[in-house]
């Protein structure tokens, strides 16, 4: 089974996402791995682009194929994308997985992918609460400088949610306005 969750930049995916790894493991005795589509950049040194935030910028088949493989055999390539090198690498794989949490900006873009998706949601957070979110996440985990980032979130970030991101609610199965909604819900 493949819940996604998706939203914009800082809406607290990733929170969620380990909030409910931690809820379905104790309540279903179940292997659950959590895959962020973060981990799904392309490889900027073969395809160039600059907006880490475009649809386009994500190696969807890669994503797909993965997916697939869950699904049929129960086992999940785990990666994680290097920012220095922009090479995406498996660093483990995890087997037996019964639940797999998919998390990112589109994890319903692609039809391909939402199609084999159980469970769709989406978190509708406001914009000021996801920007200072990301600010600070991006200054103590990516090293990026609020300076660095506010340049990136006018120039493209906030463009690319309206455009491509917001559009996602209307394929979500259930939309929330705060993760703390969402955990009642399940």
């Amino acid at each position: 089974m493949i819940v996604a969750i998706a939203g914009g930049t800082g809406s607290g995916k990733t929170t969620l996402s380990y909030a409910m790894k931690k809820i379905y493991t104790l309540r279903f005795n179940a292997n659950v791995e959590i895959v962020s589509m973060d981990n799904y950049y392309k490889n900027e040194n073969i395809e160039k682009f600059d907006n880490y935030d475009h649809p386009k910028a994500f190696n969807m088949t890669l994503l797909y194929n993965d997916l697939k493989e869950f699904l049929s055999t129960g086992n999940m390539q785990v990666r994680s994308y290097d920012y220095v090198t922009k090479e995406s690498t498996i660093i483990r794989t995890q087997s037996n997985v019964k639940i797999l949490i998919l998390e990112g900006l589109y994890p319903y873009y692609e039809k391909k992918i939402r199609d084999i998706c159980s469970i769709k949601l989406y978190l509708d957070i406001d914009e000021d609460t996801r920007i200072k979110r990301r600010l600070l996440r991006d200054l103590q985990e990516r090293n990026i400088s609020i300076e660095k980032n506010t340049q990136m979130i006018d120039s493209f970030v906030k463009e690319m949610h309206k455009k491509y991101v917001s559009k996602q609610k209307k394929k979500a199965d259930k939309l929330f306005k705060s993760s703390e909604n969402i955990l009642e819900y399940l």
